[in-house]
């Protein structure tokens, strides 16, 4: 039994390897937002601490202004960049970029918080971006995965190396669809629950 799960779970090589590129990306680009995050100081420094206290300040007060078509194509944008990327040969470089680029600003802000705040910081930084990343992180996986397989074959028949049909099939667009479901969720998310769970963060940090 223990057997035919592992089976049924494991990825074929080509997923496994589109997915440790990517993941990889993402990391490295987590990795620079922390450090960037780390190496500020002096008048960067205050003004930054300034900056998340008054911003605490508003979310207490409710005082934020939120419109829900921004905070949605905030959700959507990198998802569709992925799912376009990933019908041009442009993806397979693109493609890990991206995921670089959403680390760096996923990353980036949290590490702000905790640098502000310490350990403190890492509630408001959870209710803020990691709550809605609980969504959006595995829709630009499950999108990123089949479009960075499909852009590495796009690359070698562009350079007539690979002949075959792409993984552009009725599943990928119905996958493609859920991601963009999970992405919007994300955006709900952040417009009408993290507002109020901000509140109540803000409140235990001032």
């Amino acid at each position: 039994m223990g057997m035919r799960i592992r089976k049924k779970w494991d990825l074929p090589s080509e997923q496994r390897a589109a997915l440790i590129i990517l993941a990889v990306s993402f990391l490295a680009g987590g990795a620079a937002g922390c450090l960037l995050a780390a190496l500020s100081g002096g008048a960067g420094a205050e003004e930054l601490g300034s900056y998340l206290a008054d911003y605490l300040t508003l979310a207490q007060e409710g005082d934020l202004p939120r419109g829900l078509w921004p905070v949605l194509w905030g959700q959507v944008k990198y998802l569709l960049v992925a799912l376009i990327l990933g019908l041009t040969a442009l993806g397979a470089a693109g493609l890990p970029v991206l995921f670089g680029v959403r680390g760096f600003f996923f990353s980036f802000p949290v590490a702000c918080f905790c640098r502000v705040f310490g350990g403190r910081g890492l509630f408001p930084a959870f209710v803020l971006f990691g709550l809605p990343a609980l969504l959006w992180a595995p829709a630009l996986f499950m999108a990123g995965v089949p479009g960075l397989l499909s852009a590495q074959q796009l690359l070698r028949r562009s350079t007539g190396e690979g002949r075959g049909g792409l993984p552009l099939n009725v599943t990928y667009w119905c996958q493609g669809g859920l991601c963009v479901g999970l992405a919007l969720a994300a955006g709900l998310l952040e417009y009408w629950v993290v507002p109020v769970l901000l509140r109540a963060a803000a409140r235990v940090i001032l």
